[in-house]
């Protein structure tokens, strides 16, 4: 018990230092993740393409990127041993009951992995070393959690942003119930900048101001959709 309770803040620490290699073979096969409200549960497929190098996988979903934080959502299961060049599917179970119904709530998907120990090799064990460096890789996606009865579309919500121009920059306003994830925003041919979890994604009935000087001109932003893709808008502010 006390090995699995240390394995997610170790492996949170060697993150950093993790090879590329590894990083490649170890994955989520989605961007984001969608839970309808009512639904039993839903499925996320992880996959593994090194070719003989096996995983330790943990996953959870928690209400912050950057902890293991409880939420109302369990995945089963949630350690397990992910073989090389193969596919885990596993599930997500929701308790909606304490959730909004008025808008939607956003959770993070977390699974992280650090290679299965290999043997020691016979000049290893005649040195009676025993110490070895395991690095760890991982992926943290979005999950939304979406009341059936909400307004509109996510799509809908996308496309609508309101803008206004502010003494200290440029306001996004996000008047719909669905968080908007922005992967550009320009303004009178200046790029703003999407340095903050909040420049990047706006909340429901949200919004944020972004530094400019410019004070007219057209405004062109990309969103991520549903599917991970990116949808173009544009519009001028007098």
């Amino acid at each position: 018990m006390t090995r699995l309770t240390l394995f997610f803040p170790v492996l949170m620490a060697l993150l950093c230092n993790s090879p590329a290699v590894l990083a490649d073979g170890f994955g989520i096969n989605a961007t984001r993740l969608i839970y309808p409200q009512g639904a039993g549960s839903i499925a996320v497929t992880l996959r593994n393409t090194q070719p003989t190098l096996p995983y330790l996988v943990q996953a959870a979903v928690s209400p912050n990127p950057n902890s293991r934080d409880a939420s109302p959502f369990t995945v089963t299961p949630p350690v397990f041993r992910l073989e090389a060049k193969s596919e885990s599917q596993i599930r997500i179970t929701g308790n909606d009951a304490s959730l909004p119904k008025d808008r939607e709530s956003v959770f993070y998907f977390q699974a992280m992995a650090i290679p299965a120990a290999a043997e020691p090799t016979a000049s290893q064990q005649s040195a009676n070393v025993s110490a070895t460096a395991q690095f760890g890789v991982g992926n943290i996606i979005k999950l939304f959690y979406r009341p059936t009865e909400l307004a509109a579309d996510s799509g809908s919500a996308q496309k609508n942003l309101r803008f206004t121009r502010v003494n200290n920059g440029l306001q996004v306003s996000n008047p719909s119930p669905y968080f908007v994830n922005l992967a550009s925003l320009t303004f009178a041919g200046q790029r703003l900048k999407l340095d903050t979890p909040a420049a990047l994604m706006i909340a429901p009935f949200g919004s944020h101001t972004y530094p400019t000087t410019a004070k007219s001109g057209a405004i062109s932003w990309q969103t991520i959709n549903d599917q991970g893709g990116v949808d173009a808008f544009k519009q001028a502010l007098p």
